[in-house]
């Protein structure tokens, strides 16, 4: 579970007292990336670090990183990577963010947790809803394209970041057309969407996301 799942908050804030939320605009394309920190005991938890606003997350230093040697300077159990990402909203309000760690010389913020009594360890199929631990509020502005999926009960999910894990050449642009490479199981549909007015998201302690076989990562809407 823990390699494919991504926070889906963001950072802002440099290192320094508790602020009871940041935020931050424009970033529709911009490049982050996650160090999941695992802690088995007393039970079983993924912190999720996030590194937007605090390093570029630098595809050579990326590559090098050794998730032993992070893990023992976490004093985690494990350490699993997530990225890197590109996000697809516009503008991100995070609450109570949490404290900010150094990895390999490089800063992230704590920005969400998983429950992994519930999740479990091991990566879950492609399109399983999966329940994360959070409080954001993603804004998508109207008449900017959104990539959307659909279930066949009518539930709708919004992409919140794409992802270069699976195919590290995938770009912004190509979005549009890839509905016949992530996957989709019968009944789902894929379609980009300009929508009228601003598609606000909002999770008060946890969001429901998922992910297809491309390992974009998708918030649900909840009506």
């Amino acid at each position: 579970m823990i390699a494919t799942v991504t926070a889906a908050a963001t950072l802002f804030a440099l290192s320094g007292p508790a602020v009871a939320s940041v935020q931050s605009t424009g970033m529709r394309d911009t490049r982050y990336c996650e160090i999941f920190t695992i802690f088995l005991s007393p039970s079983p938890i993924a912190k999720v670090n996030n590194s937007y606003n605090l390093n570029n997350c630098r595809q050579g230093w990326w590559e090098s990183l050794d998730t032993g040697e992070l893990a023992t300077e976490a004093g985690a159990n494990l350490v699993t990577l997530n990225g890197p990402r590109y996000w697809l909203m516009d503008k991100v309000v995070v609450y109570e963010p949490g404290p900010i760690s150094t990895f390999a010389g490089k800063e992230f913020r704590e920005v969400a947790t998983i429950d992994l009594a519930k999740v479990g360890l091991a990566p879950p199929p492609a399109y399983t809803q999966v329940k994360i631990q959070r409080g954001t509020k993603f804004v998508f502005r109207r008449d900017k394209p959104a990539f959307m999926l659909t279930d066949p009960s009518g539930r709708k999910f919004v992409m919140q970041s794409y992802s270069q894990i699976v195919d590290p050449a995938l770009t912004y642009d190509q979005l549009r057309g890839i509905g016949d490479r992530i996957g989709l199981p019968d009944g789902w549909s894929y379609r980009l969407t300009r929508p009228r007015k601003d598609i606000v998201l909002r999770a008060n302690g946890q969001a429901t996301i998922i992910q297809d076989g491309l390992k974009n990562t998708y918030q649900r809407i909840h009506r």
